[in-house]
C-alpha cells in the first residue's frame, strides 16, 4: 500500500527483528494503516516521533536505552496527540496501570501480535482503548484503590468502560438518565479525565473494568 495522507501511520519500537518485520509485514496488508518506520530503543523510537509525527506508536516496554515507560512520558509531554499502544511480553498489572497513567491506550501480547494486531489498532484508530485479555486479566486481578469514588460512581465507571451509553447504563442500574448524566459528571470533575478514553484507562488500572 502506497503512503498516503489519509493512512493511519504506525511506528514500531522494538529491540526484536522478528517483531519488527512482523509487524511491519502485517501493516502492509491493512488497508488505512502504513508503517511509519521501525526503530530498535527508545531514543530513535523519539526521535523518529519529532522527525515522522506518527498518529500510533506501538511500544515495547523493554528496551535498550530509555525504557518504553520513560518513552511514554516523553511522548506524553512532547507529543500528546501520538496513541501508544504497548507490546508487552509480561502481563503484569503493575506495569499495565504505570503505562496506562502515562497515556497508553492499548497493550498487545507479543505471544498473539499478529492475531490481535489488526483488531488493536482498529479499535485505538477508533478512539478506544484495547487490552489483550491477558493485560486486562492481570489488571483486574490486583486492582487499585480507586479513591474517593461512591459506589454508584464505580458503577457507572464501569458502564463507561464498557462503552454503554448513559441509556443502558441508567437501565441496567435502575436510575434515570440524569443520574447516570450526574454521576458522569462528578467522575469527570473528581478525576479531571474528560474523555471516554482516560475513564477507562482509570477504570482498567484500578480494577473496575468488567
Amino acid at each position: 500500500m502506497s503512503v498516503n495522507d489519509s493512512a493511519t501511520q504506525v511506528l514500531v519500537a522494538d529491540d526484536q527483528v522478528l517483531v519488527r518485520a512482523g509487524v511491519a509485514a502485517l501493516l502492509a496488508q491493512m488497508d488505512g494503516f502504513v508503517c511509519a518506520g521501525t526503530v530498535e530503543d527508545g531514543d530513535a523510537c523519539l526521535a523518529a516521533c519529532a522527525r515522522a509525527a506518527p498518529d500510533i506508536v506501538l511500544l515495547d516496554l523493554h528496551m535498550p536505552g530509555s525504557d518504553g515507560l520513560q518513552v511514554a512520558q516523553a511522548l506524553r509531554e512532547h507529543h500528546p496527540g501520538v496513541r501508544i499502544v504497548i507490546l508487552t511480553s509480561r502481563a503484569e498489572a503493575a506495569l499495565a496501570r504505570r503505562a496506562l497513567a502515562l497515556g497508553a491506550v492499548g497493550f498487545v501480547s507479543k505471544d498473539f501480535v499478529l492475531d490481535e494486531l489488526a483488531l488493536a489498532l482498529r479499535t485505538v484508530a477508533a478512539g478506544r482503548v484495547y487490552l489483550s485479555p491477558d493485560v486486562a486479566l492481570a489488571a483486574v486481578q490486583a486492582p487499585g484503590a480507586a479513591p474517593g469514588l461512591t459506589p454508584r460512581q464505580k458503577d457507572v465507571l464501569r458502564g463507561i468502560a464498557r462503552g454503554a451509553p448513559n441509556k443502558l447504563i441508567a437501565r441496567e442500574l435502575g436510575v434515570s438518565v440524569k443520574t447516570v448524566e450526574y454521576h458522569r459528571a462528578e467522575l469527570i470533575q473528581r478525576l479531571d479525565l474528560h474523555d471516554v478514553a482516560s475513564l477507562t484507562r482509570f477504570a482498567v488500572a484500578n480494577g473496575l473494568a468488567d
